[in-house]
C-alpha cells in the first residue's frame, strides 16, 4: 500500500442545502426521481478535511463498480483491451488515495469533491495511465506539455538532455515536440503575414471584373498561401506523429508499458503517466477555477478542458460563475463526468 491518510469528511452545510431546500418548497419543483439525484454543481467553501480509510475503500468500491456495471465484456477505449484483462482494482486504490492527499494538501478556497475528481479522470483517460490523444495530452489526467513543464514543473519526454542518449529508443524522434513547437509558431506568424491574402474570395474577383481589374495576382497570392499552409499542416501531423512513435518505443522497451515495476523509468522519462504529478495538478486547476468562477463545477471542469479564459463572460450576474463554451468536444466532456458523478456518487453516498 502506497500510504495512509486519517480523517472523517464533515457534510457541508452552506449553499448545498439551501439550495436544496430551495427547490424542494418551489412549486416548479422537479419530481422527486430528479430531486433525489446527487446532481450539485456549485462547491462548497471549503472545510473537510479529507477522506478516512473508510471513506477511501467506499469510493474505490463505488468506481470499481461503476466500472464493472457499464464495461464489462467490452473492450475499452484507451486501453484497447477487453475489460477483463485490466487490473483496475490495484489503479484506483492508488487513484483514489492520491485524490484525497492532493485535496488535503490543496490551499483553494472550496472544496474538490474527491467523487468528482474521480468522474473528472474516467472522463478523460478511463483510468489508462499511458493514454495519449491526438493534442498530445497524456497519462490519467491527460495533461498537456506545456502545461506540465510550465505550471507543474513535471518532466516529459524529450525534456532532458538524458532523454536524447542511450538508453532511449529512436533517438532521432527525440526532438520532435520541439520540431512540433516550431512548425505550429511558424504557421502563426506565416498566417497573420499573409492575411489580406486570405481575404481575396470570388465575390471580390468578380466586383474586380466588373471593375476592369484583373484578380489573377491576388488569386495566385491567395492559391500559394493555402499551398503553404497545407504543407504546414503536413510537416505538424509528422512531427506529432513521431513524439508519439518516440513516447511509445521508450515505454515499450524501458518502461515495458509498466507503471508499477518501472516506476523510477516513467518518473525520469514522463510524470505524466504517473499518479501524483498529475493528480496533484488536476486537482490544483481545478480548485483555481472554482475560486474564480465561484464555485461553479461545470465551469471548472470546461476551464479544465478548454481553458479558463474560454468560460469568462462579461454579462451581468454571469460574470462571478463564468460560462460553459461553445464547443461540442466540451459539450460532450462535460455530459459524461455528469454521468459519471451521478454513477459514482449514487454509490458513495448511498
Amino acid at each position: 500500500m502506497i500510504g495512509e491518510g486519517e480523517g472523517s469528511v464533515e457534510k457541508s452545510t452552506t449553499r448545498r442545502q439551501f439550495i436544496s431546500q430551495a427547490v424542494a418548497l418551489s412549486s416548479l419543483a422537479l419530481p422527486m426521481s430528479v430531486q433525489s439525484s446527487t446532481l450539485d454543481f456549485l462547491a462548497d467553501k471549503k472545510s473537510e478535511k479529507g477522506l478516512s480509510s473508510s471513506e477511501r475503500f467506499k469510493l474505490t468500491r463505488s468506481v470499481l463498480d461503476v466500472l464493472e456495471t457499464y464495461y464489462k465484456g467490452i473492450t475499452l477505449q484507451f486501453w484497447n483491451l477487453p475489460f477483463e484483462k485490466i487490473d483496475f482494482e490495484k489503479r484506483i486504490i492508488n487513484i483514489v488515495y492520491w485524490v484525497d492527499q492532493a485535496i488535503r494538501q490543496n490551499k483553494g478556497e472550496y472544496y474538490v469533491d474527491p467523487a468528482w475528481v474521480m468522474s473528472q479522470i474516467m472522463a478523460e483517460s478511463l483510468f489508462c495511465e499511458l493514454a495519449i490523444s491526438k493534442s498530445l495530452a497524456a497519462g490519467i489526467c491527460q495533461i498537456m506539455p506545456n502545461t506540465a513543464t510550465l505550471d507543474f514543473n513535471m518532466v516529459i519526454a524529450g525534456s532532458k538532455k538524458s532523454h536524447y542518449m542511450p538508453p532511449y529508443q529512436r533517438l532521432e524522434l527525440a526532438d520532435s515536440l520541439s520540431e512540433y513547437k516550431r512548425r505550429v509558431k511558424e504557421k502563426s506568424s506565416y498566417r497573420k503575414s499573409t492575411k489580406t491574402d486570405a481575404t481575396f474570395n470570388l465575390n471580390k474577383a468578380l466586383q474586380w471584373l466588373a471593375e476592369g481589374k484583373s484578380g489573377q495576382e491576388k488569386a495566385l497570392l491567395q492559391q500559394n498561401r493555402n499551398e503553404v499552409l497545407r504543407d504546414y499542416d503536413k510537416k505538424i501531423k509528422l512531427a506529432k506523429e513521431g513524439y508519439v512513435t518516440y513516447i511509445n518505443a521508450n515505454i515499450d522497451a524501458l518502461g515495458h508499458r509498466d507503471i508499477f515495476g518501472k516506476q523510477s523509468f516513467f518518473v525520469k522519462f514522463d510524470e505524466r503517466f504517473t499518479y501524483k504529478k498529475p493528480i496533484f495538478a488536476m486537482v490544483d486547476m481545478l480548485a483555481n477555477a472554482l475560486r474564480v468562477r465561484n464555485g461553479n463545477m461545470l465551469a471548472a471542469a470546461a476551464a479544465y478542458n478548454a481553458g479558463l479564459s474560454r468560460t469568462w463572460t462579461n454579462e451581468v450576474l454571469y460574470t462571478q460563475y463564468g460560462q460553459l463554451p461553445n464547443y461540442s468536444e466540451t459539450s460532450r466532456y462535460l455530459s459524461r463526468i455528469i454521468a459519471n458523478y451521478e454513477e459514482i456518487s449514487l454509490r458513495f453516498l448511498g
